[in-house]
This record gives C-alpha cells, sequence and structure tokens, in this order.
C-alpha cells in the first residue's frame, strides 16, 4: 500500500539528553534560549545514567525537571521524550503529569515507551521482564493513565497494574487528555504498533532514514485499518541528534577542531581517541555545513508534524547548545 502524502506544518523542538552531564543552571539556559528563539517544545529523555562503563556524570531526573522548568517558562511546550513505563506506577505517572499540565498551563506533552535500558533496570532495583511482558505492561499503563486524566473514580484490574475507585483530581488543563505520544525504535513492531492505534495520540519513531519513516507509516495504516481507528488522525514526531554544524565548509572544520579542544565529560574517551568518535558522531548524526543540514532536515518535511533535535552531546554542552539553537533559529529554519 502506498501512502498519499499530505503536507504537514513541521514544528521543530528542542531535545537535551541530560545524562549527559549537564548542570541544572545549564538546562535551564537551553531551555530558556530555546523559548526565545520560538522552539515549540523542550524536551529531556528519561535516564537516570549513561553508559555504565563510563564515568560517572551528573542526571538529573526528567519528570523533576519539568517541574522545575514550568515556572521559568511560559509559551514553549514542555515533554519527556520517552518516559519509561516501569519507574513509576501509572497511576503516580499519571497525576505527576497532570500536575504540570495545570502548571504549565496546559503545556505539557506526555511521551511513554515500554523501557528498555536493563542496566539501569539493574542498578535502581526494577525487575527487567521479557520485552513481550514491558509492552503489555504499557499497554495497561496508558490505560490507566488515559482513565484517570478522562474519568471520575475509575477502575482498572489488570495483570500487572490496577486501581481502584481512584479520586483523581486535578483532572489536566488539555482536553479531552494530554497528548499521548509512544516511542518506538522498531520497525516491525506489531504489539506496540496495536498499542499505539488503539491508545495514542502521536507516535514517535527514530530513524534517519525517509524511507523507513514512510514503510512505518504504511505499517500503522495496516493497523489502524485493523483496529478501526482513523490513521489520519494519529500525529508523528522523530527525533534526531545534531553535532557540528557550520555555516560553510570552513567554519565546519573550525567547530570541528574547536569541539575537539574542548573538554569532553567523557574521561574514558582520551584526547586521541577524540577525533574517531566525534568522526562517528558526525556520520550518524545531523551535521555539515548549514547547506547539508537543510537538505537532511527537508526531506522530512512533509512527513512529520514534529522534528525534534537533539543538541550536541559532546564538548562544552552549553556552548554548543545555544551556537546549535542560534544556528537552526537563524540559519535552518527559515529554509525549511
Amino acid at each position: 500500500m502506498t501512502i498519499i502524502r499530505i503536507a504537514v506544518v513541521m514544528k521543530i523542538g528542542i531535545q537535551i539528553e541530560p545524562q549527559m552531564g549537564y548542570t541544572y543552571g545549564e538546562i535551564v539556559t537551553l531551555t530558556k534560549a530555546a523559548e526565545d528563539a520560538g522552539f515549540y517544545s523542550f524536551t529531556v529523555s528519561d535516564h537516570f545514567f549513561g553508559n555504565p562503563e563510563s564515568v560517572e556524570k551528573h542526571a538529573h531526573d526528567a519528570w523533576t525537571l519539568l517541574a522545575l522548568l514550568t515556572p521559568q517558562t511560559e509559551r514553549i511546550r514542555l515533554g519527556v521524550v520517552v518516559t519509561c513505563q516501569s519507574y513509576r506506577n501509572p497511576a503516580q505517572l499519571a497525576k505527576i503529569v497532570a500536575t504540570l499540565d495545570n502548571a504549565s498551563n496546559g503545556r505539557i506533552d506526555f511521551g511513554i515507551g515500554a523501557g528498555w535500558k536493563e542496566s539501569e533496570y539493574e542498578a535502581y532495583g526494577y525487575p527487567f521482564p521479557s520485552a513481550k511482558t514491558r509492552i503489555r505492561q504499557l499497554r495497561e499503563a496508558i490505560q490507566i493513565i488515559n482513565l484517570l486524566w478522562t474519568e471520575e473514580k475509575p477502575s482498572f484490574e489488570g495483570e500487572y497494574y490496577s486501581i481502584k475507585e481512584t479520586m483523581f483530581l486535578p483532572k489536566p488543563v488539555q482536553k479531552p487528555r494530554i497528548p499521548i505520544w509512544v516511542g518506538t525504535q522498531k520497525m516491525k513492531a506489531p504489539m506496540m504498533e496495536e498499542i499505539i492505534a488503539r491508545y495514542a495520540d502521536g507516535l514517535n519513531y527514530d530513524s534517519e532514514a525517509p524511507e523507513e519513516f514512510i514503510e512505518k507509516k504504511n505499517r500503522m495504516r495496516e493497523m489502524c485499518d485493523k483496529v478501526g481507528r482513523d490513521f489520519d488522525e494519529l500525529k508523528w514526531s522523530l527525533y534526531l541528534c545534531t553535532s557540528v554544524i557550520g555555516e560553510d565548509v570552513d567554519d565546519f572544520e573550525e567547530k570541528k577542531e574547536e569541539h575537539l579542544n574542548q573538554h569532553w565529560l567523557f574521561e574514558e574517551i582520551t584526547d586521541e581517541m577524540k577525533p574517531k568518535v566525534l568522526d562517528v558522531m558526525l556520520s550518524k548524526y545531523v551535521s555539515g555545513t548549514i547547506d547539508s543540514v537543510v537538505e537532511k532536515l527537508s526531506r522530512f518535511k512533509n512527513e512529520v508534524d514534529i522534528l525534534i533535535l537533539g543538541l550536541p552531546m559532546v564538548g562544552d554542552l552549553l556552548k554548543n547548545g545555544l551556537d546549535t539553537i542560534k544556528l537552526l533559529k537563524e540559519k535552518i529554519v527559515p529554509k525549511l
């Protein structure tokens, strides 16, 4: 089946990975810069630490961060891409997110996934069941969260989670509820696709290849038809990491050299290793000259509702992040 493409207005969001070692002050500065630049959203990932083999770095809790960022912002939407269903009881998570939706006057996006990072589960004492079980838990968690956000004193009895005549006020500001985005990285994921088709407002997919994005849309159209969901109701977001971006070739090379000379929080990466590590990032992430970055991002222009761009994750996180926000605002987004 071939999808008929309909032009959509692509919103641009900014994302950071807090487990990379940001201080709280740096996160506040970047959030305010993203809001001042007019970006649609500022989101964070939900992790307790980075690579378990690396030197330990700051890794602030995702939802606590959003609570702290809420009174420091006025317009930009805030969210987690994506939160792990295993880390918080779904009823408690529903309460946290609804509280923030009220505090922010309806500026929260809710991204959730089945969970995958076994090292975090082990370190923090969470059971790590099979992928199939985690996906089943996700299904129950989303059902409970939806009930609590939309119904009075709901009950739910599942295999993994349950609630009983739960009093739940305040309800979210957003109606009928806070948007639910489910994240998945797998092309063929029938169980996840069914959950998204039945319960989610949007799908966050992680792919650098537009043709894969189209294929995922084809799969979701088939699943929506199967469960009786209007495929056109489903929203799409895509997360892409950025690395070194230069105004032209000379500026790009200067920026590369600057990154290599900066202090990296990954102390296990020696100065001799830095060029190779950076080259790998440049090959995988959105990087290069402004023209090349515009070309890469434009391929998704009529395919996604929200394009989420992760800020650089090595070197001087604050400087590189602010530089990227400035370039995106002034040189790249106007050309998309």
